[in-house]
């Protein structure tokens, strides 16, 4: 699924590197969790991964694409495309329910909304499936989203990110907010959801309690030769 090979790094005006990674696979299906602490790189290295930055050397592959070799624009399809992500603080938009958030995940991809089709579904119709299967009730998926609870939000984050299928889902920091109960419920809702379709899962906290969750963890210190 993903494949990351001499990767450098670097922010304007930085003497410094953020990132050098030699080396870092990640399998179709897998569930990774990356974990290191606040100012590690890990922000960094997710927007490499969504192709929001582009690096000064080496190569990102994703499901065989190069996002080096693509412009903004094709990064921007590809991202819309093939990526789910789950922010930390959500991105929701207020005012509207849950059911409109969800269907924004796939207003931009002509290739989410044929996987739709494909199921012979609608936005509307998977996003309540979705809203249901992570467990937030019918009266509240049509509430405003401001008047929902942080878990109920986080939620809806993680059902805009699945919906149309996208084969890669980036959660950064999503239960940063929970307390232990509904954070282990909740991976294990994001889990399921992940099985339906083989997505991969990359996870990333500064929480390493939550590792042995996971498939397999990778700390950034110990493949980031810029943190050496």
């Amino acid at each position: 699924m993903i494949q990351i090979s001499d990767l450098t790094f670097s922010w304007p005006g930085q003497s410094n590197p953020t990132l050098q990674i030699k080396d870092l696979q990640i399998k179709t299906g897998e569930r990774l969790f990356l974990h290191g602490p606040s100012g590690s790189g890990k922000s960094t290295l997710l927007s490499l991964l969504a192709g929001i930055q582009c690096a000064q050397q080496g190569n990102i592959k994703i499901l065989n694409e190069d996002l080096s070799a693509l412009n903004d624009a094709k990064r921007d399809k590809f991202r819309a495309d093939h990526i789910g992500t789950i922010f930390q603080n959500f991105n929701l938009l207020p005012y509207l329910s849950p059911i409109d958030n969800v269907v924004l995940g796939c207003n931009f991809s002509k290739r989410r909304q044929a996987n739709l089709k494909t199921e012979g579904a609608t936005a509307t119709s998977q996003a309540t499936r979705l809203l249901d299967e992570l467990g937030l009730d019918k009266n509240t998926q049509h509430r405003a989203v401001n008047e929902l609870s942080i878990g109920q939000q986080q939620r809806v984050a993680a059902a805009r990110a699945f919906i149309g299928r996208p084969e890669f889902i980036i959660a950064d920091e999503p239960t940063s907010a929970l307390d232990a109960d509904n954070r282990d419920i909740f991976i294990r809702q994001l889990f399921e959801q992940a099985q339906q379709y083989q997505a991969t899962i990359l996870f990333v906290s500064h929480d390493a309690s939550l590792a042995p969750l996971f498939d397999r963890k990778v700390s950034l210190a110990d493949i980031n030769g810029a943190s050496l």
